[in-house]
């Protein structure tokens, strides 16, 4: 009966720190880039389609633009590599118009990246952030 229990324990805490990990393994960035006036309504038009492709898009949590002038922000988070790989894929389609329409400024990552993403950010010539610390609600911070 001891037996059992320790193990039960040790089953637990080892699931634990394996899910502890797996929460902290998102991928999260900023991209910033700079959209003429003159293409804004059809930047804007993109930007739905973008979105309305990435709804169901199973392991995304957040996929938002905001703009001030011809600066356009795009802040994306997904809860592994995998699910920005997937996304990287579901997007694809757009990204001819996305680079007729807008210029890409600045690429910077939010988490740390891993080996397998490393080389896909700098390729794109992103900059990958080194953090100072944070905080997060929800099952990212736990």
């Amino acid at each position: 009966m001891v037996l059992r229990f320790l193990k039960t324990c040790a089953t637990v805490l080892c699931l634990s720190v394996l899910i502890g990990t797996t929460a902290r393994a998102d991928v999260a960035f900023l991209v910033i880039l700079k959209v003429p006036q003159a293409n804004e309504d059809a930047f804007d038009a993109l930007a739905e389609k973008m979105l309305d492709a990435s709804k169901a898009d199973e392991g995304l949590l957040i996929y938002e633009f905001a703009r001030t002038g011809e600066t356009v922000y795009g802040y994306e988070r997904y809860t592994d590599d995998a699910a920005h790989e997937r996304h990287q894929v579901l997007i694809k389609r757009f990204l001819p118009e996305l680079i007729e329409l807008a210029e890409f400024e600045r690429i910077v990552t939010l988490t740390d990246i891993s080996e397998r993403s490393r080389p896909g950010f700098e390729a794109m010539g992103a900059e990958i952030g080194a953090l100072i610390g944070g905080v997060a609600q929800g099952s990212l911070g736990d």
